[in-house]
């Protein structure tokens, strides 16, 4: 069986996603599939080439799958003409000026400009969007961006609260059908958290320079992997066991 890799939230840190996408290539023998948890996008500098390093990935290592997060949405709304004028809106003031200004120099508010430029230059991009899930379970895990509805079965949950809930998911005790992996919310620490229902791993990688990924090997939790900012300014890769300890 595979390693399963779950990365969540990287935020246009194409130099972070390059560092642990070469951690784990470098493992020997390694084959692992690699499960994006979204937000792919905004917030950091280089937001195309984080969709080209996913890209590659994802026909790399079979198996592999890219969940749409709530940012991602926003892109792909443009390059469908379906984006509606309060939540471009909110997703500008959300980071999203950085993603069309390194896509296009066609200026906010010119969107339709904007996605014609997306749409000629990086087809393969706009692929890539329209063949995102809204979530993927393997064994014990399901892999979303945001979470659950509580009591709802997952096939009946809905694509808004899987990209976008926070309360009445966060502070939920009890079990779900699985063991939920999931990004979108930062963690209070800045680094992955471990609770009895979910596993957390949204660590702020566009501000903290950390971006996570949750090692499940033989349907359990076996480790993170980490990039990490160095004093020199280099990025560096470690990996931490579920306490939080360095292996």
């Amino acid at each position: 069986m595979s390693d399963i890799y779950a990365i969540a939230d990287i935020h246009g840190r194409a130099d972070l996603l390059k560092a642990l996408l070469g951690h784990i290539a470098a493992r020997e023998g390694a084959q692992p599939v690699i499960i994006f948890l979204g937000d792919l996008i905004d917030r950091g500098p280089h937001s195309p080439e984080v969709l080209d390093l996913v890209g590659s990935t994802l026909k790399r290592y079979p198996g592999s799958r890219l969940v749409l997060g709530n940012h991602d949405h926003y892109l792909r709304s443009l390059l469908r003409e379906e984006l509606a004028d309060e939540d471009a809106v909110n997703w500008m003031d959300w980071g999203g000026v950085a993603t069309v200004s390194a896509y296009s120099r066609h200026p906010v508010p010119n969107f339709a400009g904007i996605a014609a430029d997306i749409r000629e230059a990086f087809p393969h991009h706009v692929e890539l969007l329209n063949d995102a899930v809204t979530h993927h379970v393997a064994g014990r895990f399901c892999f979303v961006h945001a979470g659950l509805r509580p009591g709802v079965p997952l096939a009946e949950q809905t694509e808004y609260d899987l990209r976008w809930i926070r309360a009445g998911f966060l502070d939920h005790g009890e079990q779900f059908e699985h063991i939920v992996v999931h990004g979108h919310t930062v963690t209070g620490s800045l680094r992955p958290e471990i609770y009895q229902n979910r596993i957390a791993l949204d660590t702020a990688a566009y501000r903290t320079g950390r971006l996570t990924a949750a090692v499940i090997r033989n349907d359990e939790l076996s480790h993170f992997v980490c990039t990490g900012l160095a004093a020199d300014g280099g990025i560096g890769v470690e990996e931490w066991d579920s306490l939080g300890q360095r292996l």
